[in-house]
């Protein structure tokens, strides 16, 4: 990858693909349902089809992303999230000869001018520009009390609007305030 003016907003996404899930034919059909009969909402006129063209693509498919590159720099995230992502990738142990870049020839690859990193032989990286759009879906494990009753029933959830009014919804067995 030669450097270009591009270059500098380019984002290497590091990880490993997920078996399990995928990005069906129907994906865009399913984000943009043909509107009802009497409709409820305006028509959608915007001309920005990107996310769509994303789902669209061919090779689409779903990553668990561990760590980034940008301007760069390399930065794990603080928890795994899945990405919408193109093809299978690139082993992002090939960006590494040896466990390291070679400067500069290689750094180019990695996205960063030196680095201690090393990757697992299935890790692989896929390269976006900073403007393209995608889908992130954060994963949360656990049992339902922690995942769903802890985590949309506590006191600040509980506050919600109704007709511009501000509404403070209480439990049952709650006392009054």
């Amino acid at each position: 990858m030669p450097e270009t003016l591009q270059s500098p907003s380019c984002i290497l996404l590091y990880g490993r693909l997920v078996t399990d899930l995928n990005v069906g034919p129907n994906a865009v059909a399913a984000a943009n349902p043909p509107p009802p009969p009497v409709p409820v909402q305006p028509p959608h006129l915007g001309m920005n089809a990107s996310l769509q063209d994303q789902l669209a693509a061919p090779g689409a498919t779903i990553a668990r992303i561990y760590g980034f590159s940008y301007e760069g720099h390399y930065y794990d995230l603080s928890r795994p999230a899945l990405f919408l992502v193109h093809g299978p990738g690139d082993p992002a142990g090939r960006m590494l000869p040896g466990g390291a870049a070679a400067a500069p020839e290689e750094a180019d690859k990695l996205g960063v001018a030196a680095t201690a990193k090393s990757f697992p032989h299935d890790m692989m990286v896929w390269a976006y520009d900073k403007g393209d759009f995608s889908i992130r879906m954060d994963v949360q494990t656990g049992p339902f009390e922690q995942i769903l009753l802890e985590a949309e029933l506590s006191s600040e959830k509980l506050k919600t609007t109704f007709s511009g009014a501000k509404v403070r919804m209480r439990r049952f067995g709650d006392d009054e305030d």
